[in-house]
C-alpha cells in the first residue's frame, strides 16, 4: 500500500514543482522587462531625452505576460518632437522573451517644437520587436483604419491598412530591407499640383534597402538624418507599387535627401496609358501656362499612338520633374 501510494504522490509532486517553477519564471521574465524598461528610461534620460512610464501593471498569469504602461512620454535629446499616449500594452512571449509586442491601447499624441500636434489613432495599432544576440533582428508596425490628424491642417490622412516590416539586409553589413504596404488611403486634401489625381490611393507598396541604415540610428544633434546622410545613405527602391488616380504603375529607382534636407532621387515607373497622367497633371490648379501646354501636348500624343512609356521621375535641387518638366518645387522634408 505504501508503495502504491508513493507512486501516486510522485506525479502530484512533479506537478506541484512544475507550477511552482512556472509561477517563479514568470515573476522572472516579467521582473526582466520590467528592469529593462527602467534601464532603457534612464539611459534615455541619461543622453538627454525625457522619457517616463509613470506606472507598469502585471498582467496575464499564468499563460501570458501583459505589461500595461500608463502614462508613456517620450522626447528624444535633440529635441523638435515629443510624443505622449495615455497606455500602451507590452505582450511577451513567455518562452521566447526576445519577441515582444507593443499594443497602443489609446491615441499618441505628436507635439512638434513649432507647437504643431498631430493625433494618431487606430482600431488597432501593434509593432513587434525581435532580437538575436542583441541585434535586430526584425522590427514591424501593422495598423487597422488608421488616421493621422493635424487640427492645424485641413483633412485627416486615414489608412484602412498600413503594414510595415524591417530587418537587417544579409547582402550588405549596416544596410537595411524595409518593405511598406499601404490600402485604400484617404489623403487629407489634394496635393498640389496633383490635384487632379484626387485623394483616394488605392494601393502603395515598396521594397526598399535603406543603405547605410545603422547611421540613421545615432542620430545627429538638431538634424537627425545627418548622419546617414554624411554616410552616403539613400534609399534603394527595388520595387514600387502606386495605383492612384490615372496612375497604375510599378517601377523601381533610388533616392534620399540633399543637403537642404530635400528630396532628391529617380524613379523609373513603365507606364501602360500616360495619357491619362499628363492630362490630369495640366488640368493642376497651380500650373504655369506653358507648363499646362506642354503636359497637354503630351497628353494627346499618347492618347493618339496609344504606345505606353517609361515614365522618368526625378526629383533634384528642389524640383520634382516628370519626363524632365518641372511640375513642382520640393520644400525641406522637415
Amino acid at each position: 500500500m505504501k508503495s502504491r501510494a508513493l507512486w501516486l504522490l510522485i506525479p502530484w509532486g512533479l506537478f506541484v514543482a512544475a507550477a511552482l517553477g512556472w509561477v517563479i519564471y514568470w515573476h522572472v521574465v516579467a521582473g526582466t522587462a520590467e528592469a529593462r524598461i527602467a534601464a532603457f528610461l534612464r539611459d534615455q534620460n541619461a543622453k538627454g531625452a525625457q522619457a517616463s512610464v509613470t506606472r507598469i501593471v502585471r498582467h496575464g498569469f499564468p499563460a501570458l505576460l501583459r505589461l500595461e504602461l500608463q502614462g508613456v512620454a517620450f522626447a528624444p535629446a535633440r529635441g523638435g518632437w515629443r510624443l505622449t499616449s495615455d497606455r500602451a500594452d507590452l505582450n511577451i512571449a513567455l518562452l521566447r522573451p526576445e519577441h515582444v509586442v507593443l499594443e497602443a491601447k489609446a491615441p499618441i499624441i505628436v507635439a512638434r517644437a513649432d507647437g504643431t500636434v498631430s493625433n494618431i489613432e487606430a482600431r488597432a495599432l501593434i509593432a513587434s520587436l525581435r532580437t538575436s544576440g542583441g541585434a535586430l533582428a526584425r522590427a514591424g508596425i501593422e495598423a487597422d483604419d488608421l488616421s493621422l490628424d493635424d487640427p492645424s491642417k485641413e483633412g485627416v490622412l486615414r489608412v484602412r491598412k498600413f503594414v510595415a516590416n524591417l530587418q537587417p539586409d544579409a547582402r550588405a553589413a549596416g544596410d537595411y530591407q524595409l518593405a511598406l504596404e499601404a490600402l485604400d488611403l484617404a489623403l487629407p486634401r489634394p496635393v498640389r499640383s496633383f490635384e487632379a489625381f484626387g485623394v483616394a490611393v488605392a494601393t502603395m507598396r515598396a521594397a526598399i534597402v535603406v543603405e547605410h541604415g545603422a547611421a540613421l540610428l545615432d542620430g545627429g544633434e538638431g538634424d537627425p538624418t545627418a548622419p546617414w546622410r554624411n554616410a552616403g545613405g539613400q534609399m534603394r527602391f527595388e520595387a514600387v507599387e502606386l495605383s492612384w488616380g490615372p496612375i497604375e504603375a510599378r517601377g523601381s529607382g533610388a533616392g534620399g535627401l540633399d543637403s537642404e534636407r530635400r528630396l532628391a532621387g529617380a524613379l523609373t515607373l513603365p507606364i501602360d496609358r500616360p495619357g491619362p497622367i499628363f492630362a490630369a497633371l495640366a488640368n493642376g490648379a497651380n500650373v504655369n501656362e506653358n507648363t499646362r501646354r506642354a503636359l497637354g501636348m503630351l497628353a494627346a500624343s499618347f492618347n493618339a499612338s496609344g504606345k505606353s512609356i517609361t515614365l522618368d521621375v526625378e526629383a533634384a535641387n528642389g524640383v520634382l520633374r516628370l519626363e524632365g518638366i518641372g511640375v513642382r518645387l520640393l520644400p525641406p522634408v522637415y
